[in-house]
């Protein structure tokens, strides 16, 4: 039994001039896998009738599915009906239900609609249409030959109520169900992407029907575990079987078997716990508490965040001693370690993490070069400190990555893992 193919089409001069980035294919190639449908092929033209026309046309050929999205627009740019009408030699038919909706959508808004806004209602004959629940441009659907092209809007939001809402169910009952039966994420930090690799090795040993994708970010690695086959049963052996090996080669370095950010899993620990937490931060500007505050419900648990960023903050802040200060320098364990204790003391919490290093690109020496980065955490009757040398990838990548480590750090010690174990390039 073959995966359905399908094929996706962005539409949008924002999409290849660098204006916008096009989320709406991952988007999308994530959604369609769930289905047993696999994705071959994406491309993104601008908007030119031309150009939409002959990727429509070229895409056509060999695939079970074409989706395109934008270019449904009611400005002079938004080409993509045009473009299909003209594929097909069809001209334009005025849907009343269409018109009607778009109506009702601006006098919702105390508005009144345009004859731009009503043209709206004007579909390619031969096509199906769907109402946009959230917009004006209604989805749209040609039936060729065996193919299904279907047209979205661009707008993410649009986009995605048309496929959750009526592409969706239509494919998971036409086209959908073939082969994909399980996915799985898994979540790590402290390991690089080629450190995984070599521990892991090739799946294809295992089963053909089982893939693994690796998903590098600095603050970790994601893996995208897949099975296929017409047999569920024997799919989800083989995938226990996979993770099992990930699991006994990621090590202490797995931080969760789901695509959960490393501060979602901090979160669930300590309301497991009961326990508070406070975070110093110097280097990584604010990052440390914006990805913990961007949780929900962070107040339960997060208590207090300080950016002290020159020494005289720290001194008042946190009371780091200025002769710690004077002796060791800004970025060092003693002065990290300050940090930790008194953002711990001052807020209250259970726990508290700080970071302190040199993100560059400016500001090593040979003696501390750019990178070096120093993480502490302070609990009850402990603190830890380590020392990690990041290397000269640049200041976000510096800054994501120290934060990644004082998460990994505070994770290993609520979970009583030995919190000098693991991490990129420890040097003690």
């Amino acid at each position: 039994m073959s995966v359905a193919c399908c094929r996706i089409i962005t539409v949008g001069d924002e999409l290849l001039n660098g204006i916008r980035v096009d989320t709406n294919t991952a988007w999308l190639a994530e959604q369609l896998s769930g289905l047993g449908i696999g994705v071959d092929r994406a491309v993104s033209v601008g908007d030119d009738e031309t150009a939409i026309r002959a990727a429509v046309e070229d895409t056509l050929d060999g695939a079970d599915i074409v989706i395109l999205s934008g270019g449904l627009g009611p400005t002079q740019d938004d080409r993509t009906k045009q473009a299909l009408a003209g594929l097909f030699r069809v001209g334009m038919k005025r849907q009343p239900e269409v018109e009607e909706a778009v109506r009702l959508f601006f006098s919702a808004r105390g508005r009144e609609a345009t004859q731009v806004n009503l043209d709206q209602a004007l579909v390619p004959e031969g096509f199906e249409w769907h109402a946009n629940p959230l917009g004006t441009a209604p989805g749209m659907l040609k039936r060729h030959g065996d193919v299904l092209l279907f047209s979205l809007p661009g707008v993410p939001d649009e986009m995605k109520a048309l496929y959750e809402g009526w592409v969706a169910p239509l494919l998971a009952e036409e086209r959908g169900g073939q082969l994909v039966y399980e996915r799985r994420w898994y979540r790590t930090t402290g390991i690089g992407e080629s450190d995984l690799f070599d521990r892991i090795g090739g799946l294809e040993d295992m089963a053909p029907e089982v893939s693994l994708a690796y998903l590098p970010a600095p603050e970790g690695v994601a893996l995208y575990l897949r099975g296929r086959g017409s047999d569920p049963e024997e799919i989800g052996s083989r995938l226990d079987e996979a993770e099992a090996r990930i699991r006994d080669a990621a090590g202490s370095c797995l931080y969760a078997c789901e695509n959960l950010e490393i501060a979602e899993h901090i979160a669930r620990l300590l309301l497991e716990r009961g326990e508070t937490l406070a975070a110093a931060e110097s280097c990584t500007g604010g990052q440390i508490a914006h990805s913990l505050t961007n949780v929900p419900g962070a107040s339960r648990w997060f208590m207090r965040g300080w950016v002290t960023y020159s020494n005289e903050a720290k001194e008042e802040e946190l009371g780091v001693p200025v002769s710690v200060i004077m002796e060791h320098g800004a970025v060092s364990e003693p002065v990290a370690c300050a940090m930790a204790e008194g953002a711990r003391k001052n807020a209250g919490t259970d726990w508290a993490v700080a970071v302190t290093g040199i993100a560059g690109p400016t500001g090593g020496t040979e003696e501390k070069p750019v990178g070096l980065t120093f993480v502490a955490c302070a609990g009850q009757g402990e603190t830890v400190v380590r020392q990690y040398h990041l290397g000269e990838g640049g200041r976000m990548r510096n800054k994501t990555r120290s934060m990644a480590v004082a998460l990994d750090l505070l994770r290993r010690m609520l979970e009583d893992i030995d919190p000098h174990e693991g991490g990129w390039e420890v040097h003690r």
